[in-house]
């Protein structure tokens, strides 16, 4: 599939969608969850992960370089136009899935930390008003915002991670190690999810100008990712005891607590407010990942689907409760480790074989 050159982005811009995809709400609890089997030997478990996910996006700009296009040409190349479509379908509503959970995870954290008696509906119409300004602007726009959410609040943001430390005890990570190979297993499974959002390079392959030379871009932002969640888990590991961590929802919002100002008392409202930047930009890349496949396989226009799906997003945000919320997470989780480190590496098989074939017959 050609794109026309103006909606294209530099190669080099590829880092910064990468990175604006891996790095959401799952950053500011996922240490409670890698360290719920493996202890604090979890950290070990992020890096085994990142490696995993280095290993992903070589294949899928392998796959994505022979069909020349995006997981709907790959599709439609292997299966035909029908069957293709309807496996197009199923990712298609993942990246809504994964974009609702992200958003109802941040709202839930703003009705917690800040407003406990805003309705839902309310703070999702706000959000998603600033994310289909985003998306209707085209992907040059998301690329733009996503760039942002880098440049700031993200750089400033990793700063404060010296605080914490000033009452981090190192010795916590001490014996490293000092779990069996199940538990650690189990922490590069969590860790793969919270890395997860590399699959929207899926989508956005072909509005990558020269994409071969982006390659390295990409790789260095699973890598900056990785590093950047290590970090994390470590600061978290040596400054909470193992009963605190078990108990602490949000890790990295309460390390945030230890921050006082003179002039500011209460730093956690100021970081949540700058993590809206990050959080729209990922729901907005999601969305647009979702509109834009939702607009080849049925032919209509992407701004259409991109109104359902807001309004969707809104009604399930007022309907849904605690216990349905959770069973969203779950399923999203699943349909990640399987879509992705599961049926990607096998399309990739089937594809190479047809065109061996092909080009042999």
């Amino acid at each position: 599939m050609q794109v026309n050159i103006r909606h294209q982005v530099s190669p080099y811009l590829v880092f910064f969608i990468i990175y604006n995809s891996q790095v959401g709400v799952g950053i500011l609890g996922f240490q409670r969850t890698i360290a719920a089997k493996a202890g604090y030997d979890a950290w070990l478990g992020v890096i085994v992960a990142g490696c995993f996910v280095q290993v992903f996006i070589w294949m899928m700009y392998k796959l994505l370089d022979k069909a020349d296009g995006d997981i709907v040409d790959v599709h439609s190349k292997v299966f035909g136009n029908i069957l293709g479509n309807f496996f197009s379908f199923i990712i298609m509503i993942y990246y809504w899935l994964a974009s609702l959970s992200v958003l109802l995870g941040f709202i839930e954290i703003i009705q917690v930390w800040m407003f406990p008696t805003l309705p839902s509906w309310i703070l999702c119409s706000l959000i998603l008003v600033l994310v289909y300004y985003c998306v209707s602007g085209g992907f040059r726009v998301v690329v733009g915002v996503s760039f942002l959410s880098f440049i700031y609040p993200q750089i400033i943001l990793i700063v404060l991670y010296i605080f914490p430390l000033k009452a981090a005890h190192f010795s916590n990570l001490l014996p490293i190690i000092n779990h069996s190979f199940l538990d650690m297993l189990d922490a590069v499974k969590s860790s793969m999810y919270t890395l997860a959002g590399t699959e929207t390079l899926l989508m956005f392959y072909p509005f990558i100008r020269d994409p071969k030379s982006s390659k390295k871009f990409a790789h260095l932002a699973v890598l900056f990712t990785t590093l950047l969640y290590t970090l994390s888990a470590i600061v978290s590991f040596m400054f909470y005891s193992e009963r605190q961590l078990k108990e602490t929802i949000w890790p990295e919002l309460t390390l945030i607590k230890v921050i006082r100002l003179s002039y500011l008392e209460r730093f956690e409202y100021l970081y949540i407010s700058m993590y809206l930047i990050i959080v729209s930009s990922l729901i907005a890349l999601l969305l647009w990942c979702s509109t834009r496949g939702l607009k080849r396989i049925f032919k209509k226009k992407q701004k259409n689907y991109l109104i359902i799906l807001s309004l969707l997003s809104v009604v399930i945000s007022q309907l849904i409760n605690e216990q349905l919320k959770e069973t969203l997470d779950k399923y999203v989780t699943q349909m990640n480790l399987w879509i992705f480190y599961g049926y990607i590496p096998i399309l990739l098989i089937i594809f190479t074989i047809l065109r061996r074939r092909k080009q042999n017959g």
